[in-house]
């Protein structure tokens, strides 16, 4: 159902709005967005938010800007439609509640002038976030609002206001508790008057600076004056608001609470005018920073090019591991009842999986690890996405440049504000005090093959949780070096640790979405408390825990990727590009910008604008070898050094 604010902002509304938004300020207000916009949006799409008569839309659309309104008023459409044609621009105009998830288009900027605490807190954060949703990287969106300090310095409950033969009068009071201020503006017309503005309105778009600000009211109410008898001529419209008035800092707070960058804050449309108590407008300048896409999305398996081998993945890794993954079935089919009985279980009795899994898990890893520390979830994807909700609004995550997407994305859709950092660095311990993060994720290894040493992920876990945050460690690829180097057992002696691990990378068994999150003392309940319970089917866990049952079962992977890394290496380097190594046991290369022809890897771009990267697969059966080879044959490095001709 619309609010109050559908029936406020009409013809009876702007009768008294034409008096209070003069062309002097209209005109200083476009100058102040104008310049804003060409300064920090990207593009020239702009959304005005509750664009009233086009008190800025058509002006900015003089600017050379590609304006897009949105408003819940048909009546001000209409008038912003007669003030674009009178202009000779051209803008696009949208009839929707912005309270009501209306889908707007796409834009490099977006404009809000007096239309903001119309809806409830929540309300006013979906709309924050809904913007921040259509708006392009680095696109800005201006946020201005009434500093509730400069009204209640001057708050009456009644005032007074004639012009033209019409009386406004505004009534209201203000609830200190909710931040609301409920009210009315009776509009009072005498006989002979000329009545609700229906011709242009040259001025206005937003809230009388009369103090009853708001935008959300049940309607309006006309008819004679009960005050005037019943002779007198005269007719009274009533209009009804409820508007949230907030102190800046509240708005700063949901800001960064919807994703965006604050800028800086400007005073009554002045660019870089300090915001003072008795500010009465103030005005954001906020950033829609890039955020990372899901993995899962850049995963499309497009076919290579003719005489290109594909080296994004690794389809002949599961050779290695295919014994160890049929007796790990066979050992569930076994079970009494067999595969059938084994899903058809349902684990009411251990929802997250720990008292399942934590023996096994314990001898794996070689810790005694207590089930209430365990939490089994979805795959590591799964485990990410609910620990992406432990990353409070408008606080730090702090991850390695060329982190795993997945968690930064969701975070940032909370609201995260994101911060590359070197986990090796040596200040790094420093870093995290100082910018007291709510979560840190740390990959291990990292992708260019490196393994954070045990010693700085104690030192990282301490100086996380003395901020009261979370240090989560994703081992989704340290299963390849096998169970010894893992940081499972140091959440036995570290506070505010999370390790994840599952049974994908290496194993093979990425379908089954089985993924184990082990943390220490504390940290394990605020998992539980955001962690989807039974989120692994007990057919997937079962398979899972028969595999890890089987102690180091990759050893045979391991020996096959020393033997074959060191000719792709040197493949790499016939063909113009030295290749970083990494760990032995990894199953892959890093090179820096793109892959060399004739190679398709999988790019990786940095968080903070840092060089590019592109992992390549380490070819471990013969076809892929020989396509390899064949590969750098094509592109005359092997002729040149012959240093690919070994192995396979």
């Amino acid at each position: 159902m619309t609010g109050w604010y559908a029936d406020y902002f009409t013809a009876d509304y702007w009768s008294f709005a034409r008096h209070e938004y003069t062309a002097e300020r209209t005109a200083g207000e476009v100058a102040y967005l104008a310049g804003i916009l060409r300064k920090h949006a990207p593009g020239r799409r702009v959304l005005d938010l509750g664009c009233g008569v086009g008190r800025h839309a058509v002006p900015l659309a003089r600017h050379g800007f590609e304006v897009v309104g949105v408003d819940v008023c048909a009546w001000a459409l209409d008038r912003a439609a007669e003030a674009a044609g009178r202009a000779g621009v051209r803008i696009g105009l949208l009839h929707a509640d912005l309270l009501a998830a209306p889908d707007l288009p796409e834009a490099d900027a977006a404009i809000c002038v007096q239309s903001f605490g119309w809806g409830s807190d929540a309300e006013q954060r979906a709309l924050l976030a809904r913007v921040r949703e259509r708006l392009a990287a680095g696109g800005v969106l201006i946020l201005d609002h009434s500093n509730v300090s400069a009204i209640l310095s001057r708050y009456e409950p009644a005032a007074r206001f004639e012009a033209e033969g019409e009386v406004f009068d505004f009534l209201r009071s203000y609830d200190p508790v909710s931040g609301r201020s409920r009210g009315e503006l009776r509009v009072t017309r005498r006989a002979g008057s000329g009545g609700p503005v229906s011709g242009p309105v040259p001025e206005s778009e937003s809230e009388p600076e009369s103090e009853s600000e708001s935008g959300s009211g049940s309607g309006s109410d006309s008819g004679p004056d009960p005050d005037s008898g019943s002779g007198s001529g005269e007719t009274v419209t009533v209009l009804r608001d409820d508007v949230r008035l907030y102190q800046p800092s509240e708005v700063t707070a949901l800001l960064r609470e919807t994703g965006y960058d604050v800028v800086r804050a400007d005073a009554d449309f002045t660019a870089g005018s300090p915001v003072r108590p008795g500010t009465r407008y103030v005005q954001f300048v906020a950033v829609a920073p890039a955020r990372p896409e899901l993995a899962v999305l850049d995963h499309a398996r497009s076919e290579p090019s003719a005489g290109q081998v594909d080296l994004r993945w690794a389809p002949d890794e599961v050779e290695y591991v295919r014994e160890a993954v049929d007796r790990a079935w066979a050992r569930v089919a076994a079970e009494p009842g067999g595969l059938a009985e084994t899903a058809r279980r349902y684990a009411l009795g251990d929802p997250y999986g720990g008292v399942r899994a934590a023996p096994v898990l314990g001898r794996h890893f070689g810790a005694d690890l207590p089930a209430d520390r365990v939490v089994t979830g979805a795959g590591t994807t799964g485990l990410l996405n609910a620990l992406s909700a432990l990353v409070a609004p408008g606080t730090p995550l702090l991850c390695t440049p060329y982190a795993h997407p997945d968690l930064p994305a969701w975070a940032a859709r909370r609201g995260a504000a994101l911060h590359v950092f070197d986990p090796a660095d040596g200040e790094a311990p420093e870093l995290v005090a100082r910018l007291r993060p709510s979560m840190v994720l740390v990959e291990r290894p990292g992708v260019r093959g490196d393994l954070l040493p045990p010693g700085r992920v104690l030192e990282l876990a301490e100086a996380v949780s003395g901020a009261g945050g979370l240090l989560v460690v994703d081992e989704a690829c340290a299963a390849y070096a096998g169970p010894e180097v893992s940081a499972v057992p140091l959440t036995r002696r570290a506070r505010g640790l999370v390790v994840l691990r599952s049974v994908s990378k290496g194993y093979c068994c990425g379908g089954l979405r089985a993924g184990f999150a082990v943390a220490s003392a504390g940290a394990a309940g605020a998992l539980r408390a955001v962690a989807p319970p039974l989120a692994v089917s007990p057919l997937s866990l079962e398979v899972a825990l028969w595999l890890l049952e089987q102690g180091d079962v990759l050893g045979p992977l391991r020996a096959a990727v020393a033997e074959a890394k060191p000719e792709l290496v040197a493949a790499l380097r016939d063909l113009g590009r030295e290749a970083d190594p990494g760990h032995p046991a990894l199953p892959w290369v890093t090179v820096e910008g793109d892959a060399p022809p004739g190679v398709l890897g999988r790019p990786l771009r940095h968080r903070a604008g840092g060089p590019a990267l592109t992992r390549i697969s380490v070819p471990l059966s013969a076809a892929r070898r020989r396509a390899l080879r064949e590969a750098v044959a094509a592109a005359g490095g092997g002729e040149r050094t012959g240093r690919t001709a070994v192995g396979g």
